[in-house]
């Protein structure tokens, strides 16, 4: 193999022996500008100094090509997309860029990730994307949400040059129907916690802890022991968490206290035990730190869990027809709903919600209860 040896004087230049003496060449690597590695390399040249203005001359094609490759038509979906991504994932924020990496990778790349920019049309488009996510039965604010990616994403390509307008604004998304969300009536309630009691401890703690508090299902999810002051019946609320980590709750009034029943502290009380004779087996022991809610390898719990709990739990209660139209955080609306139906404060409501006032309380929650005959508005407009 024949030897290369680079030469101190000039970058990037090499020389090396042939049967007709030393020969020089040169080896330029580069990056163009959608983040590909590339390679140009010339040999037998006779001296070095030729060599390095014969490399010098290849950078400036090299950045003519570049631009050239840029702005070209031969720019694919996949390409730009990789390139706007390391562009912009150090301005978003985690969740963000995780909702545009979903959308990229399961909507727009398989469907168009191989098409040239330059050859994207509205019919194309509705082709092979927008009609046959309709066919697999998303819903409309799912197709709208990889809409928003690709018009993102489109729009900066026609920032920065790539293309002279944007085809597929104001394609429009078909209207699926989205599946209308409901809280319990009361006896579906009692059948719901009927069934409660013969599921397992972990799913017993979740539901009772969703719908006798009100918490989002991200802040019940970021509990830690520490949080659990189970003497005094309360549960401070000072996180979230979700497959993006732990972090601060949604708003400053959502860091809150919430009390809880003598009921669910016997269940806490139950669970914890539980869960330190699992840690005492493994070798170690549960702390302040730890995650109230773990699997049974002791990991902190993913947020797929409570559906597929709810879910199942759901079924097996003879409340099958529920499952879509009643998720982990329509116990939440439950929650206000039964309260400000039987007449509790507003303001104690919106506090025990985390709401910054009544008033946005108000505005959610003034749905009607199921078998009941009049409007929780009109109940709200008697408290004033």
């Amino acid at each position: 193999m024949m030897k290369l040896k680079y030469l101190k004087r000039y970058p990037n230049v090499f020389s090396y022996e042939t049967k007709k003496g030393t020969k020089f060449g040169y080896r330029l690597t580069y990056y163009d500008a959608i983040h590909h590695r590339h390679e140009k390399q010339k040999r037998g040249y006779d001296s070095a100094d030729y060599a390095y203005r014969k490399q010098l001359q290849a950078k400036l094609d090299v950045a003519d090509q570049e631009t050239d490759l840029f702005k070209s038509e031969n720019v694919t979906v996949r390409q730009w997309a990789t390139s706007f991504l390391k562009a912009n994932k150090i301005n978003w924020k985690p969740s963000t860029l995780q909702t545009f990496k979903t959308n990229l990778t399961q909507y727009i790349l398989p469907a168009l990730g191989d098409l040239k920019l330059s050859q994207l049309s509205k019919s194309k488009y509705q082709i092979l994307m927008i009609n046959p996510m309709v066919e697999r039965g998303y819903k409309r604010w799912t197709i709208k949400g990889a809409h928003s990616a690709l018009m993102t994403m489109l729009n900066s390509a026609v920032d920065e040059g790539l293309l002279n307008r944007n085809k597929l604004s104001r394609t429009p998304i078909p209207d699926t129907g989205k599946t209308k969300k409901r809280i319990m009536s009361q006896d579906e309630l009692k059948q719901f916690n009927a069934q409660l009691e013969h599921e397992p401890l972990t799913t017993q703690l979740i539901m009772y802890t969703l719908e006798q508090t009100g918490m989002r299902e991200g802040e019940l999810m970021g509990l830690r022991w520490e949080d659990i002051d189970l003497d005094q019946q309360k549960i401070h609320i000072r996180h979230t968490r979700d497959d993006q980590g732990l972090r601060t709750p949604k708003t400053p009034q959502s860091t809150r206290i919430v009390s809880i029943s003598e009921t669910l502290v016997n269940l806490y009380r139950q669970y914890a035990l539980e869960q330190k004779k699992r840690h005492f087996r493994r070798g170690d022991k549960v702390t302040a730190k730890t995650f109230v809610l773990t699997s049974k390898y002791l990991n902190p719990l993913v947020n797929t869990a409570v559906s597929l709990r709810l879910r199942n739990t759901l079924k097996r209660a003879g409340l099958g027809y529920l499952v879509g139209h009643f998720t982990a955080h329509t116990f939440r609306h439950m929650y206000a709903s039964y309260l400000l139906n039987s007449g509790v404060e507003v303001s104690e409501v919106s506090a025990a919600l985390g709401h910054s006032s009544p008033q946005m309380t108000l505005s959610i929650y003034t749905e009607k209860t199921p078998m009941k005959k009049d409007n929780l508005a009109d109940k709200f407009n008697d408290l004033w």
